[in-house]
């Protein structure tokens, strides 16, 4: 049977009933394709489409090559739309002697969430990231961590040594699902985070069922991947009313203190 989720996906209306959070979002432009419009004016329009209220967002330059241009894109989309964009701060893991000073930059510009990503050729658990752990867990903050494969051997010690943070696990089941679940199960700040470019069948509905409804959250990886198909494994799940709402509100709520 239908419900408003469903009923707002086959009527391509956006979810105006309740407040929607996007964890994981990009900014910027990416070297392997195009993206038309990557400015924070282009992922506001994109989400107005779908009712998205907030939209967490790191720079893709600043996340996969560490570019400083990348956070101060970010900062910018911020302190412009602050009621809109949500910003993580990204490092340039190369450059160790600059992470603490980039991350108390990007907190003194609004910044509120840690990114980080293998792509710069460094496990999460390298010393030149560990000033940039130490911040977030200081200030509380959620650390959104690309996770495709085996990055989990290795976070499970962090997870647990920075217990102040929130550790959202990227495109969750992609690669060893049962490992997603044993990590969030078994550590209380560990969530699930959906984005994924392919849509197992009833890959969501497993993730709720195994892990528990309070521990997934909803994320497109905008623009590197579309957010209408991306809420769509969302609005269509086989799952009742309340849990597609913590998935796209509640547990993202709690997860960035939005109401602190």
């Amino acid at each position: 049977m239908a419900d408003r989720y469903m009923e707002a996906g086959f009527n391509g209306d956006p979810l105006d009933f309740h407040f929607v959070m996007d964890s994981h979002a990009h900014l910027g432009q990416h070297s392997g394709f195009l993206i038309i419009d990557s400015s924070a004016e282009g992922v506001i329009r994109a989400q107005d489409r779908l009712g998205v209220d907030l939209t967490a967002a790191s720079s893709l330059e600043g996340t996969l090559a560490g570019w400083q241009r990348g956070n101060d894109v970010v900062i910018d989309a911020v302190q412009r739309f602050p009621n809109r964009i949500f910003g993580y701060i990204t490092v340039n893991a190369h450059d160790p002697d600059s992470v603490l000073a980039e991350c108390e930059r990007c907190w003194d510009g609004g910044c509120r969430g840690l990114k980080l990503h293998t792509g710069q050729g460094f496990n999460y658990d390298h010393p030149a990231l560990q000033p940039a752990l130490e911040f977030a867990n200081a200030k509380g903050c959620p650390i959104l961590c690309h996770v495709w494969g085996t990055e989990l051997d290795h976070m499970e010690a962090l997870i647990e040594r920075y217990g102040a943070s929130t550790w959202i696990l990227a495109h969750a089941g992609s690669h060893l699902r049962e490992r997603y679940v044993e990590v969030a199960c078994k550590y209380p700040n560990a969530v699930l985070e959906t984005c994924f470019s392919v849509c197992p069948k009833g890959l969501v509905e497993w993730l709720v069922k195994e892990a528990g409804e309070d521990k997934v959250i909803w994320g497109s990886d905008l623009d590197f991947m579309g957010s209408p198909n991306q809420i769509g494994r969302v609005l269509f799940a086989d799952l009742s009313e309340s849990i597609k709402k913590k998935l796209l509100c509640d547990n993202a709520r709690r997860v960035f203190r939005l109401d602190a």
